[in-house]
Order: C-alpha cells, then sequence, then structure tokens
C-alpha cells in the first residue's frame, strides 16, 4: 500500500466559469518522473493562487453600522442642493464622486503634516513669515504618522475623515429658505454633535486642546476613532480634494464673515491649495444668507454638511479657525498680514480691476446708508439701528464741499451683488458711514483713500472694528461722534450736522490729496 503504483490520485480544477472537472490518474504511472513533475505542477499552482489571495482577496471591511446604511441608500446625487450650492455647481461641478476600490493604503506616503513657506497667488510670491499665523505653524504637532496636523489649538488638518451626519440632534440642515424658519431659535442653527460625527484613522484618539468658547472642543468631543485596517473607504461617498470645516456664526453679518473669508484665505496659502480646488463646507445648520454666493465666487464650492449623505469620506479635511479669533478681529493688534494680497484676490475673484489713480479734481466719494432690510428669521420686520436721519442734506453737503467735479453716490450697499458692491468700493476715494458691517469694505479700498465713521451717541466708543482696519491698511482714518442728544431722532436715525460733515470732508480730502499735484 506504500507503493504509488496502487494509489488512486485525484486533481481537482476549477476552470474560469466554475464548473469543476474531474479528473482520474491511471492506476499505474509507467515513471517516477512523472509522479515528481505533477508534484512541482500542483505545488506551483498553490503558491500562485496564494499569492493572487493576498493581493486581491484581503479587502478591509467597512463597520457594520456605516454599511448598512450605505446599502440602504438608494442611488442619488450625493448631496441635497439648495439654490446657492446649485449656483455654485453649475460652475464649478459636482460636489462628490463615488469610487472605485481604494483603500487607506492607496495614499499611505500622503502626509498632512506639510505646509508652505512661500505661496503664489496671480502669478506672485508670498513669503508666509508674518505673526500669527508663523507662530502656528512653529508650534505644528504632526500625529498618528502623518495623518493629522494640529496647529497651535487654532486649526487642524486630518486625512481621511468619516463624517457621519446623522450623529446629530439637529433637525434643521441648514440652506432652507427663510420663509420656512420664521422665528426659529438661533440655537437651532447649530449642530449638536453625538460622539462619532467626525472619525478618523487611529488606535487612540489624540489629544487635541482648544479654547473653552472655541466650537472645535465641542468638534474634538465628537471625534472618535476608526480601524484603518478593517475600513474600505471606497464603499462610502467621497468630497473630492481638500475642504475646510468651518461653523459660521453672524452668518449674514459682513465684518462677521469677513473674518471667515479672511482665515480660509490665509489657510488656503499655507497648504497650497488653488482657490477653484478648496470646497468649504458649513458645518452648521443656518437658511439661505445673502453672502453664501461669495463664498462660490472665492473658493471652488461650498457644500453643507447637513446635506451630506451619511457616511461621507474626506480624503483631506482642515478644521477651520474661530471666526472670532481670527486676526481681523484683534483690534489691539499693530498689524495683520496679507491684507494687501487678501484685496487682490477677493477683487480679482469678483472680476474687479485691484488698480486705481486717485485724481484730486474729481474725487469719488461714497456714502453707505443702512436702511431696514430682513437679514436673518429672527428679525422679520428687519429692523436696524444707526440709520442717517437726513441722507438728501448730507450728498448735498459732500458735493458743496468739494464742488460739482466730484462724484458724490449715496448708497445701500447690501442692496447690491457682492460684485456690484466691488466695483464702486475699488474706485472710492473717501469712504463715509455709519458704524456697521458695512465699512468693512476697508478692506478693499486703494491705497490712496481715506475713511469717516459716524457714531451715534449711544454707540459704544470702545469699538474700534474700523478704525483697526484702517490703521492696518495704512489709510487716513477720522470719526466722528455725536454729543448732541437732539441729534438722535426716532426710528435709531441720527442727523449728521452739513458743517460738521463738510469739515469732515474737507480735512480727508486734504489729507489724501496733500502730496498730490491738482491739475
Amino acid at each position: 500500500m506504500n507503493s504509488y503504483d496502487d494509489k488512486l490520485f485525484l486533481l481537482r480544477q476549477v476552470d474560469m466559469s466554475g464548473r469543476e472537472l474531474w479528473y482520474m490518474a491511471p492506476r499505474r504511472f509507467r515513471s517516477k518522473k512523472i509522479i515528481i513533475l505533477t508534484i512541482l505542477v500542483v505545488n506551483c499552482m498553490l503558491f500562485g493562487f496564494i499569492v493572487h489571495w493576498k493581493t486581491t482577496g484581503a479587502t478591509t471591511q467597512v463597520p457594520q453600522e456605516l454599511l448598512g446604511r450605505v446599502r440602504d441608500q438608494p442611488d442619488r446625487p450625493s448631496v441635497d442642493h439648495d439654490t446657492h450650492v446649485k449656483e455654485a455647481q453649475s460652475i464649478h461641478g459636482p460636489e462628490m464622486t463615488r469610487l472605485g476600490i481604494q483603500s487607506l493604503k492607496d495614499d499611505s506616503q500622503k502626509t498632512v503634516c506639510n505646509y508652505r513657506t512661500t505661496a503664489y497667488l496671480s502669478d506672485k510670491s508670498i513669503v508666509l513669515d508674518q505673526a500669527p499665523f508663523v507662530e502656528y505653524t512653529k508650534q505644528m504637532l504632526c500625529l498618528e504618522g502623518g495623518n493629522i496636523a494640529a496647529f497651535s489649538e487654532q486649526f487642524v488638518m486630518f486625512n481621511y475623515v468619516i463624517v457621519d451626519a446623522e450623529k446629530t440632534t439637529t433637525k434643521r440642515k441648514g440652506g432652507e429658505n427663510m420663509e420656512e424658519v420664521w422665528d426659529q431659535r438661533e440655537e437651532d442653527e447649530y449642530f449638536k454633535l453625538l460622539p462619532g460625527y467626525f472619525q478618523i484613522p487611529c488606535l487612540e484618539k489624540p489629544s487635541l486642546r482648544f479654547g473653552d468658547l472655541d466650537h472645535l472642543r465641542l468638534w474634538n468631543d465628537a471625534l472618535r476613532c476608526y480601524p484603518s485596517d478593517q475600513t474600505d473607504i471606497s464603499l462610502l461617498n467621497r468630497v473630492t480634494g481638500v475642504t475646510l470645516a468651518i461653523q459660521r456664526y453672524e452668518y449674514v453679518n459682513l465684518y462677521h464673515t469677513m473674518t471667515d473669508f479672511y482665515n480660509a484665505f490665509v489657510l488656503m496659502l499655507l497648504f497650497g491649495v488653488p482657490p477653484s480646488k478648496m470646497t468649504v463646507m458649513f458645518v452648521d445648520a443656518h437658511p439661505v444668507g445673502t453672502l453664501d454666493p461669495v463664498w462660490a465666487a472665492l473658493f471652488g464650492r461650498y457644500i453643507r454638511a447637513g446635506r451630506l449623505p451619511a457616511p461621507t469620506v474626506f480624503p483631506t479635511l482642515i478644521w477651520g479657525m474661530l471666526g472670532y479669533s481670527s486676526p481681523l478681529n484683534r483690534h489691539e493688534l499693530p498689524e495683520v498680514p496679507y491684507l494687501n494680497e487678501f484685496r487682490e484676490f477677493f477683487l480679482t475673484k469678483h472680476n474687479v480691476t485691484a488698480s486705481h489713480t486717485l485724481n484730486c479734481r474729481r474725487p469719488n466719494v461714497v456714502l453707505i446708508w443702512r436702511r431696514d432690510y430682513v437679514a436673518h428669521p429672527r428679525n422679520k420686520d428687519g429692523s436696524v439701528v444707526r440709520k442717517f436721519a437726513n441722507e438728501d442734506e448730507m450728498v448735498e453737503a459732500v458735493k458743496k464741499t468739494l464742488g460739482d467735479n466730484a462724484n458724490v453716490l449715496g448708497l445701500q450697499l447690501d442692496a447690491l451683488s457682492m460684485k456690484e458692491q466691488l466695483e464702486v468700493v475699488a474706485k472710492c476715494d473717501i469712504l463715509i458711514g455709519m458704524h456697521g458691517a458695512g465699512l468693512s469694505h476697508i478692506l478693499f479700498l486703494a491705497q490712496t483713500s481715506g475713511v469717516i465713521e459716524l457714531k451715534p451717541n449711544y454707540s459704544n466708543p470702545s469699538l474700534q472694528h474700523f478704525q483697526a482696519f484702517a490703521r492696518w491698511r495704512k489709510l487716513p482714518y477720522s470719526i466722528w461722534i455725536n454729543s448732541d442728544p437732539a441729534n438722535e431722532k426716532d426710528s435709531h436715525k441720527t442727523y449728521i450736522p452739513s458743517q460738521d460733515l463738510s469739515l469732515e470732508v474737507k480735512s480727508m480730502y486734504s489729507k489724501i490729496c496733500e502730496n498730490k499735484k491738482i491739475i
């Protein structure tokens, strides 16, 4: 029985269609060489099968909780678009894509622990060595083998983040028309995140620190790990490229939104992301706002976290800076970097020329009117404060002071599109306005311009938002504060005496034109 001559060999092979073929070996072999040859063939086939199985068969798996929801989702667009997102998408293409098989190992060499020391914008180089951002980069912590870069408790960049949009108790998704959400509470417009809303590939949750009043602390509380060796992210929806996640607060206020615009601009430079390649994601539930289209004009597109299919993968996700922490909101700073570059970027993205030549024979003067308008669901009558009581009289006073050649305009800027606002401001030589968000346009004035700020007597004298803007831009600035209670009228309107305004305008004209030869 030990002889090969008496053994029966059975060899099982499976063809490409899955049918089984059976071959019976002869009862006796004429030569032992045939036996040895057969053993070698079998061993080679087994070796090939093992190699093939290791390279293609060992596919990682999506956690069952997520996989169940992916299977249950019907085929549909990956984002439930609102009006402004549709507008952005028509210009910039689809929001999200479904990918073929791809696991974390495909990009194993990718790290987020790189940042730029020099950026290029409109064929100009920008050396990124200015405070406070240079301090943030110097204190960068590189964690999880290059999958996390934390920048001095201000912002964080991650690789391969899963956002599970269902892990929130907030009912609103964001992007609703205002008429749908009249009188909704402000707290209902902020997501209450549950653990696992943000998920990153890690063995142990990293230690990240943020300020007590920073929403990034709450985001960090919702951060959890997922096992990279057991998760095939190719089965999930994906937002391609680099995404900047922000939470907005006073989202229809130009001043506060400007801090978010500026923060996003500098982070775009630091991480070397072309503007058209950066997606901005609103991690909030605000309804449609008048400033939403500006995001689409400045960057590639914007999406709303509340409209994401759950779960969704972000190959690169940045937790952006808190708007209130922006250098633009730190009025005590002696200077703020990259403002000239920001001005050129903002104007260029709206197809508005950044160059302007001051003509002191025909100065351009713009008075910004503050008028009632509905901006958010909690102010249905649209009432605003710090309005002018004598608009027409003010225009006539400026014309009389500067002469008939002066171009004097009184405008409610927020009633215009952003492009229209910028076209006026970029050519403005003297900007006049009541303390209010419209004076944020100081950032877009030419370097030869001047600013006159007016305040009612009830305005807090310590508010220095626009004085700081003018100081950082190195523009001539003056302020008039009403000291006569009789000038304060009903409906929060202030009467501006013509003689006071005339003196302010005459003084500012002298400042901007003192070194100019008037032809």
